[in-house]
């Protein structure tokens, strides 16, 4: 129990819980998880959330904050950790193992679901436990940026590449890849994410300085663009992939993603495009025996030309903006993202009568517009003055613009106050919705510069 940071579990008769694994940031994901569970096996579900994130508020619903790391420091300091290190932990963890027992006892099995699935959460072989998503195997190995670009090179179109086993031969690719013109090279440890492991080189003293020690990378040239669009999809086996819809990215620095916003401002044929090759990609993905969400980035010249960056196998960190569309966006009774996950998992195809995704033409009319923005602290000594609360749910903020009400933004995961904030880890997140686009800037600048005045001396 030492390391137990907040736990609200509540087991009532009556119902079967399934567990979330991950950070706090997906809890509101798990409504949809429940719904497809509960259509699916037609009996009552209820979630448990099992994160390490520490704050001073949390979501109402059964929580089990764990944190080995910094419980002991009182809660005053806010440091991400790795969700590998997280998995392995509560796969050792008594408390956690206890409650999963106790759940398999129960209810003769269990349902357990990552936002992205790890190796290292090793109670997945347990007898009865069934974990809601990819296969981690194969997830490690798409994961690979490396074999993206080998593998997917003959599907879809993609910048200049090499692959370069050592320090030396990256640097003399960063040479041949920049071009004359001094457009640079990206470069990248074959596992990398959000801008971690991966920087714009315009000059290769800068790859030396970043990367010091020998490896494996993925060079490519650099491509000037405009847009930076995200697609979000299922796949439910080799052939079927459902296409959620695509997203316009905020990159700031080159490659650090800060957030999304929809519907995209790309033409319709250029959207059209993103959706088709993000579908073939789904399929190489489903010959591999994954299933389940996933997601593709892309950049897109001034010309309109598109190029694959990388695809995600798992959700995004648009899944839950997505899914609060579509409620408003699909046929009465259409399967969700997460039921579409759970029937490619357990069934390996989705459901009779699942319908195609909705196109850019429904999204455009839908008069439903969002966009999210996740503050991430980057410097040393950022300390926050005082909390800011989260006023509504995410979803009630959807359902309030899509029945013709105002809109607005809510900040989510607050650190909380006079909480010191190592760098790499989020303040806090805001997501904004609005009928019209202007509405929806504007209220999420709004949410943005509450995160900032809620630090310490701003």
């Amino acid at each position: 129990m030492d390391d137990v940071v907040f736990e609200s579990i509540r087991l009532e008769p009556g119902f079967e819980y399934f567990l979330y694994v991950g950070e706090i940031k997906a809890h509101g994901l798990n409504d949809f998880v429940r719904r497809g569970l509960e259509r699916r096996f037609d009996r009552p579900f209820r979630a448990i959330t099992v994160c390490p994130d520490v704050l001073q508020t949390y979501p109402s619903g059964n929580v089990l904050a764990v944190n080995p790391w910094l419980a002991r420091g009182g809660g005053h300091v806010a440091e991400r950790r790795p969700m590998d290190a997280f998995a392995h932990y509560l796969s050792c963890d008594r408390y956690f193992r206890a409650l999963a027992e106790r759940l398999l006892a129960a209810q003769g099995r269990l349902f357990v679901w990552m936002f992205e699935p790890k190796r290292e959460f090793l109670l997945r072989d347990v007898r009865g436990l069934t974990l809601l998503g990819p296969d981690p195997a194969v997830v490690h190995a798409v994961n690979d940026k490396t074999w993206q670009y080998r593998t997917l090179s003959a599907v879809v179109p993609m910048a200049d590449f090499e692959i370069c086993t050592g320090r030396d031969p990256m640097l003399a690719a960063c040479v041949r890849l920049g071009g004359a013109g001094g457009q640079g090279a990206f470069v990248s440890c074959p596992y990398s994410a959000g801008g971690v492991s991966s920087m714009v080189v315009l000059d290769p003293a800068q790859a030396a300085a970043r990367f010091a020690q020998d490896g494996c990378f993925l060079v490519s040239r650099y491509v000037p663009h405009v847009w930076d669009p995200t697609v979000l999809a299922v796949v439910g086996n080799e052939r079927e992939v459902f296409v959620a819809g695509v997203a316009d990215m905020t990159i700031e620095d080159g490659n650090k993603f800060r957030g999304s916003t929809f519907p995209s401002q790309l033409p319709p044929d250029v959207q059209r495009t993103l959706r088709e090759q993000t579908a073939a990609v789904g399929r190489v993905l489903g010959r591999m025996g994954f299933r389940g969400i996933f997601g593709c980035d892309f950049i897109v010249t001034p010309d309109g030309r598109v190029y694959f960056i990388e695809v995600n196998p798992r959700k995004q960190g648009t899944t839950m903006e997505f899914c609060c569309t579509l409620e408003h966006l699909l046929p009465d009774g259409a399967p969700n993202l997460p039921e579409l996950e759970i029937c490619a998992v357990l069934d390996g195809r989705f459901p009779e009568g699942t319908p195609e995704g909705p196109d850019h033409e429904l999204a455009a009319h839908l008069g439903i517009h969002w966009g999210t923005y996740n503050h991430k602290v980057e410097t040393p000594g950022v300390r926050t003055a005082r909390a800011v609360l989260q006023d509504m749910p995410e979803r009630d903020l959807f359902r309030r613009v899509a029945a013709d009400g105002p809109g607005g933004a809510v900040v989510l995961e607050h650190v909380g106050g006079q909480v010191a904030v190592m760098p790499g880890t989020f303040l806090g997140r805001v997501a904004a919705v609005a009928p019209t686009r202007e509405q929806m800037l504007a209220a999420l600048a709004g949410g943005r510069n509450q995160l900032a005045a809620s630090i310490m001396g701003a």
